[in-house]
């Protein structure tokens, strides 16, 4: 699974944009931002990358509902519960990776205040792929949902992926911005 790497990788160029940052003579101001930012910006990569198998076993489990027997009423509805169950442990995968990447954003946007300016690109790179992992994320919950049958539990998923995206997409334009004053 490639993109949750690449998400940790992301992370870790906000965390960069810090250490760069930290302990410069240059920098002095910024320390105090960047010791408060770091150690939420390594937590989130060592949160992140559980999640990697997490994926793998989550759809490993999807392929095993999927050749359930059906023959009668009672298996029909057993392979029915394992698929939505399997389903929904799917997509908990991306939802905790919007969750922990817009844990970033106050971070992010804290650090965008007080940085190594010659780091600047580096911080935006940052912002973009972070918005961008959640936009995917976001798809993948998405596209996963059109399988749940649960009503009640597509829409409740549904509404936290949307304002989890939209948190992203607020937040992502606002420190882009700033950063360009």
């Amino acid at each position: 699974k490639q993109w949750y790497q690449r998400r940790v990788a992301i992370t870790a160029g906000g965390q960069m944009t810090g250490w760069m940052t930290y302990g410069s003579k240059k920098h002095d101001s910024a320390e105090k931002t960047v010791t408060s930012i770091l150690p939420v910006l390594h937590k989130t990569i060592d949160q992140i990358t559980p999640l990697i198998d997490a994926d793998a076993m989550a759809f490993s489990n999807y392929l095993v509902a999927q050749k359930m027997p059906a023959a009668n009423e009672e298996e029909t509805a057993r392979k029915q519960e394992a698929l939505e169950e399997a389903l929904l442990t799917i997509i908990h995968v991306p939802m905790k990776i919007m969750e922990l990447g817009c844990s970033c954003w106050a971070p992010l946007e804290d650090l965008s205040t007080n940085y190594n300016a010659s780091l600047k690109s580096d911080l935006q790179v940052a912002i973009k792929c972070i918005e961008t992992g959640i936009w995917g994320a976001y798809k993948t919950v998405m596209i996963n949902l059109d399988d749940v049958l649960n009503d009640k539990t597509k829409q409740e998923i549904a509404a936290k992926a949307r304002k989890l995206l939209e948190t992203s997409e607020l937040m992502s334009s606002r420190i882009l911005a700033a950063l360009e004053k």
